[in-house]
């Protein structure tokens, strides 16, 4: 057997994305047979099969990944066999083809980890291979047994095409040769800019040498004043013509890079008829999978992330939502329930809808979860949405899969790290939906940057209804909740700087406060800032899995002028206005004790510091910042801090490094130190509390409360 060490990287790599693609095609292609009601259809589809079999048989032997070859090596045989006398595979067998593929999959995997599956990979499944294929060699001359069948001629069916050939979301993606064409042909047009803009700064040098020569002593300017005069109106001519030519082109190229990145919504769906099937089959049910909207073309960072949450809400649609076959007659249904998965644009955004015709979700059962009344279409809304919730359940029992709500609080989660969100509600004719809407992208956003509390944040605006001003007398409360009055009725709103326990900064003169109206899936929400400063599009960034848990924002940016800013969450404002609280409570009142404190946030991330910064000056702090341990000593040589919060890992001087300096300092010897990091073991903790840390803090488990607690104790 081959080693790691003796492959090429490049091409262990390349193997490696075959094998995963080639486990795909084995799924996909069984669960198209096993749905197909046409002989020749399922004939088609073995042959196509076992074409995939042998071409991974064939690179795994060059490679000598034996225990790959081998799988291969017998799933070809039962392939063979039933394509010699034309038979068709029955469940069992297909079953047993999808374990196959199962621990294709899995070899995959050892590969990625940089180990070579061993030839006895698979051991189990390849002696069920072997037992079928030999069974089959003896049998197939006398008829057919058990597992093959032969095949009944039917009517061809109206079946659509099913695409075997599957597309990796694992940080690789095929762009087509047009593409690229067209790539290169975008590129090639700039580098012709290149080429006329240096003949515009030559033409632009030969001016000022012209004028330069006009202040020469005993030189006559009359003549030299047209020509120079002359020159300057046609290179802005020139310049005025290429700048639009180049805005013209720089936007083909950018619409260009835009669509090499995209890829059909179907490859999202991967897998889920796979998970219909198993689900089905262990609950006693029978399902079937529609999928609506496959073609439409989503940035490929939307499609691997969406992978997760679909999973997730087809695995509950079929495993509470779908009945049994004798619950589905006796309430006078066919017996095979329906998932449709639908993608479809709406605007500037993406609506995906996972929608069944089961049972519904238990109003009841959530009612006495939640304790909350039914009464009305709005209570019943709220209470649908309560299924997001961590705990809350539809189930009456408890099991590994015990009712719609659990769970689901993850998958909001996740829609809303895509900067999205996401409703349910009950399908009238029975049946429930979930409803996510997405952003078409996640490079670049069209934003509405607005002050709140002095710091400058931002809003995507394609949640961005419209922007108003409201009178000071239009707010009002209404059964605990907050709300202002505007021509289409009542709305709830929220106050950013009082939400972030920051200070309003706004003139008490002024009569009236500008608000930014969102859309959110409870409705319209008025969210209160400070002023509004533009719109513009921002390349936008994730701030890490360490501030993961800050649900508050979805990302950060770059302003142009160096300035960072904070994407707001329109789904965490929407909640937040929609809380029940007194109209006057202030939602984090200031300490003044704290308010005299000054702290010394380091951190060689930008966003880190700008996020902590955030936190502690809305609760009073005053804040100075340093990137690492060094900057931070000047720091506190210079100008004195009460507190310390640090990260570890930095350049130049490490957190615990930076303790231990405080604690060796005569001056600073007793100024609190909180260490703030990502590392995740005991021992770092035992260290940086003996290095002389007050507390640690772990960022994955951040809470902006629990911090805020631990520096009122520490200060």
């Amino acid at each position: 057997m081959i080693t790691p060490e003796e492959l090429d990287p490049g091409l262990l790599t390349m193997f490696t994305q075959e094998v995963r693609e080639r486990a795909s095609e084995m799924e996909n292609a069984v669960l198209a047979i096993e749905a197909s009601g046409d002989a020749d259809r399922k004939r088609h589809l073995q042959e196509q099969l076992l074409r995939v079999a042998h071409s991974l048989k064939g690179a795994a032997g060059l490679l000598q990944v034996r225990g790959v070859e081998t799988i291969c090596h017998w799933m070809e045989e039962i392939l063979s066999i039933a394509a010699n006398v034309g038979l068709v595979l029955e469940r069992s067998r297909l079953d047993l083809l999808l374990s196959a593929a199962d621990a294709i999959r899995d070899a995959a995997n050892l590969l990625e980890s940089g180990e070579i599956p061993s030839p006895a990979h698979g051991q189990d499944v390849v002696e069920k291979l072997k037992a079928v294929a030999t069974e089959g060699c003896a049998v197939a001359t006398a008829g057919c047994d058990d597992g093959l069948k032969e095949a009944h001629h039917h009517p061809p069916m109206a079946e659509p095409g099913i695409a075997i050939r599957a597309t990796d979301t694992d940080g690789s993606m095929r762009v087509s040769a047009a593409r690229l064409d067209a790539l290169l042909y975008r590129s090639g047009e700039m580098l012709t800019f290149n080429a006329v803009m240096r003949r515009h700064a030559e033409q632009a040098s030969s001016l000022r040498e012209e004028a330069r020569k006009m202040r020469a002593p005993g030189s006559d300017p009359t003549g030299q004043v047209a020509s120079v005069e002359g020159g300057l109106r046609q290179l802005a001519a020139f310049l005025r013509q290429d700048v639009r030519l180049m805005q013209s082109a720089v936007t083909a190229l950018d619409e260009e890079i835009r669509l090499a990145r995209t890829q059909p919504f179907a490859e999202a769906c991967k897998g889920l008829g796979r998970i219909v099937r198993d689900v089905a089959a262990a609950s006693g049910k029978r399902a079937e999978l529609e999928i609506s909207g496959g073609e439409l073309e989503v940035d490929r960072s939307i499609v691997s992330a969406l992978q997760d949450s679909l999973r997730h809400l087809v695995r509950n649609a079929v495993a509470h939502g779908i009945q049994t076959p004798e619950e589905r007659r006796t309430a006078g249904r066919p017996e095979k329930g329906r998932i449709l998965v639908s993608a479809a644009m709406r605007g500037n955004r993406m609506e995906v809808r996972v929608e069944d015709d089961g049972r519904g979700l238990n109003l009841a059962l959530l009612s006495a979860a939640t304790g909350e009344s039914t009464h009305g279409k709005q209570a019943e809304a709220d209470i649908l949405r309560r299924v997001f919730e961590p705990g809350v359940s539809t189930s009456a029992t408890v099991t590994s899969l015990s009712g719609r709500g659990i769970g689901l609080d993850i998958v909001k989660r996740n829609v809303e790290k895509l900067r999205g969100a996401i409703d349910v509600s009950q399908v009238p004719t029975g049946g429930a939906a979930f409803t996510l809407t997405l952003p078409l992208t996640l490079a670049t956003v069209r934003v509405l940057e607005v002050l709140a509390g002095g710091h400058v944040f931002t809003i995507d605006t394609t949640s961005v209804q419209r922007v108003i001003r409201i009178d000071r007398g239009d707010f009002t409360l209404i059964e605990g909740r907050n709300f202002v009055r505007t021509p289409a009725g009542p709305m709830p709103f929220v106050d950013v700087s009082l939400w972030l326990r920051l200070q309003p900064n706004r003139s008490p003169a002024s009569e009236t406060t500008p608000a930014v109206v969102v859309d959110s899936p409870s409705g319209s929400t008025a969210v209160l800032v400070d002023e509004i400063t533009g719109e513009q599009e921002l390349l936008a960034r994730s701030l890490g899995p360490r501030l993961a848990n800050v649900r508050r924002y979805s990302g950060g940016m770059v302003l142009p002028d160096g300035r960072i800013a904070l994407l707001l969450n329109v789904a965490a404002l929407a909640e937040a206005a929609a809380e029940v609280r007194p109209r006057n409570e202030v939602v984090a009142r200031r300490s003044v004790a704290a308010a005299r404190r000054k702290v010394l946030v380091v951190d060689d991330s930008k966003y880190v510091r700008t996020l902590v910064k955030l936190i502690l000056e809305g609760a009073g702090y005053d804040v100075t910042m340093a990137t690492d341990g060094t900057e931070a000593l000047k720091q506190l040589r210079d100008h004195g801090a009460d507190v310390v919060v640090a990260d570890v890992d930095m350049p130049s001087m490490n957190g615990f490094e930076l303790t231990r300096a405080i604690r060796q300092s005569d001056r600073f010897t007793g100024t609190p130190v909180v260490l703030v990091t990502g590392r995740e073991s005991l021992e770092d903790k035992v260290k940086g509390l003996r290095a002389g840390a007050n507390a640690y803090l772990r960022k994955d488990q951040f809470d902006a409360h629990d911090f805020l607690e631990t520096m009122r104790q520490v200060v």
